[in-house]
């Protein structure tokens, strides 16, 4: 229950508060509010709906027909009538609405399955780009200590310059590195605020956040436990959209019956009622049927039985497809793993950048020394975020090649 309101007060307060002060957000709220509020995750829905609308209309049954006729008949100055009442209904005798009605479920499911699996590669761009806008947060930060750190020593070197210990040229020289690093900095908060854009336009419909949100999860590196093989083998069993196919080809392989069956005539049975003038009535039965000479349905039968074995073949291409898809996402995340592994040994913290710039007042350092060390720690430092932030992304993208069994294995 505590839960509930919790999410019911975020997603009510969050859009009245978002344009007034920056607001912390987790990945799983971030989730949360995107299958509440996501446009895109809308416009899935619309389609579903409208395949689902194109199966409803294939297994309607045709209307009956109801017709009235008045015949004025006179003779001399004999004043005849006659007026008939009909009802005519189209009987396919071959089980056609039954196949029809099997064929539209199939096709009804397999759009339920297509808007399962498009959802879930809605939340995987989600979650990259909640773990691209937290990578150049913390690129943010890096640059902003490598500034606060050329600027402390370029302080230092006016002072030493005023004492006549220092060139001019060494002082341009910081001049020239702080404008660098300005320069970047300002490169990674202009694809911050894209970046934030592109996710608030998931996260919230109908709104545009003036100012940027925080992301309150610090992503981790956490290895898949998982066996590549038991992972394609889950995929294949459950991947929705392959779901989906199999569900389309059973729907066109009854379509394909109901033209063979549609090539002999359907009965069309009027029944009605006949009043006469002279006081005589009763009622009229006839019926009527197409003689099958000019057109026997070859062309829609020919169609459906392409259409038919084309899905069995897309079949197969999609079993192959998911193989390699779930194989490349696999290594991916394998080679980006080994990379950070790699990356650990020679971590640089922000008190060695500190202690660098500390060792360049008391002279210790020299000027080519600091800025090579604040250059190291700035790109040592960024590629560490980058990796950690790549590897998430190769992660999410392999949970949703996998129906979601990362994420399931990472919750139990």
């Amino acid at each position: 229950m505590n839960r509930y309101i919790r999410w019911t007060l975020l997603l009510v307060i969050f859009p009245v508060t978002v344009h007034s002060q920056s607001t912390s957000i987790s990945l799983d709220e971030a989730v949360e509010l995107f299958k509440q509020n996501s446009l895109q995750q809308e416009l899935a829905r619309y389609d579903r709906l409208r395949k689902q609308g194109e199966a409803i209309r294939y297994k309607s049954y045709p209307n009956p027909e109801v017709s009235i006729n008045r015949e004025q008949l006179n003779a001399g100055t004999i004043d005849y009538r006659e007026t008939t009442y009909m009802l005519s209904q189209p009987v396919e005798l071959l089980g056609q609405p039954f196949l029809r009605s099997r064929s539209a479920s199939k096709s009804r499911e397999a759009a339920e399955l297509q808007f399962e699996y498009n959802r879930l590669q809605l939340l995987a761009q989600v979650k990259v780009l909640y773990a691209e806008y937290w990578q150049l947060s913390q690129k943010r930060e890096i640059y902003s200590q490598a500034l606060e750190v050329i600027r402390k020593a370029r302080e230092s070197a006016r002072e030493r310059q005023a004492e006549g210990t220092f060139s001019g040229l060494q002082v341009q020289r910081f001049n020239v590195e702080l404008s660098r690093y300005k320069k970047q900095r300002d490169e990674v908060k202009l694809d911050l605020r894209q970046t934030g854009n592109r996710l608030a336009s998931y996260l919230f419909a109908g709104e545009n956040p003036e100012t940027e949100f925080q992301l309150s999860d610090s992503l981790t590196v956490t290895p898949v436990a998982l066996q590549e093989e038991a992972i394609i083998r889950y995929a294949l069993a459950n991947r929705a959209d392959l779901k989906a196919l199999k569900q389309r080809s059973e729907a066109s392989k009854l379509r394909y019956k109901v033209e063979k069956r549609d090539r002999l005539p359907d009965l069309n049975i009027d029944v009605g009622y006949k009043q006469q003038s002279d006081g005589a009535e009763g009622f009229v039965i006839g019926g009527s049927v197409k003689v099958p000479i000019f057109d026997r349905n070859r062309g829609n039968v020919t169609m459906r039985k392409a259409e038919a074995r084309s899905r069995e073949t897309e079949i197969t291409l999609k079993n192959q497809q998911v193989r390699n898809q779930v194989e490349t996402a696999y290594e991916r995340v394998e080679l980006i793993l080994e990379q950070w592994r790699s990356m650990q040994e020679d971590d640089l913290q922000a008190s060695m950048l500190e202690a660098a710039r500390a060792a360049y007042q008391e002279g210790r350092y020299s000027l080519v020394e600091l800025l090579d060390a604040t250059r190291a720690y700035v790109d040592g430092q960024t590629m560490i975020y980058e990796t950690i932030a790549e590897y998430n992304q190769a992660l999410f993208g392999l949970d949703a090649k996998t129906a979601g069994q990362i994420s399931n294995a990472q919750n139990n």
